[in-house]
């Protein structure tokens, strides 16, 4: 959640009038604070919990947080039609947390969450912490897409 927080404080200092903080704090509750640390310790032993270095799961951590932000920058900046915000948002928060630029790079765009059988960002950010691609897979779309339903539904009816 440390990392959360960074990701909040960053938005904050921006003074972003029209950024909506309940969508992210969606995610952070369920993903974040709740299925992430569940997957982790389901995945590593105790001895293998303790040896992970804080910057990788950051790095984790950081990497989730910004996909969310990729798939929902319109929920959380409305008025804001260029998405480009989260990737300065986010380069902004990995070197305030000292983290290296190039554990971010990836291609620029909102993993996919739909198809099962191309969920290779969910093998590569699972493989280091022993998690099961395809569960990080189905967890983290459902509640991505769980957040956009959850703060659209009173704006324009249901989304399906």
């Amino acid at each position: 959640m440390a990392t959360y927080s960074a990701v909040i404080n960053a938005a904050s200092r921006k003074n972003w009038p029209d950024f909506q903080r309940q969508p992210a704090d969606y995610y952070a509750n369920r993903m974040v604070a709740g299925w992430l640390p569940k997957l982790i310790d389901g995945a590593l032993s105790g001895q293998q919990l303790q040896s992970l270095a804080p910057a990788e799961v950051a790095v984790f951590t950081l990497l989730l947080l910004r996909d969310m932000f990729r798939h929902n920058s319109a929920l959380l900046r409305s008025r804001t039609p260029d998405a480009a915000w989260v990737e300065d948002l986010f380069a902004n928060v990995a070197a305030s947390l000292g983290l290296p630029a190039a554990r971010l790079r990836d291609e620029g765009r909102p993993y996919e969450l739909e198809d099962i059988d191309d969920c290779q960002w969910a093998k590569t950010l699972a493989a280091p912490f022993g998690i099961i691609a395809e569960k990080l897979f189905i967890t983290h779309g459902a509640i991505v897409t769980g957040a956009r339903e959850e703060f659209t539904w009173g704006r324009r009816g249901p989304t399906n």
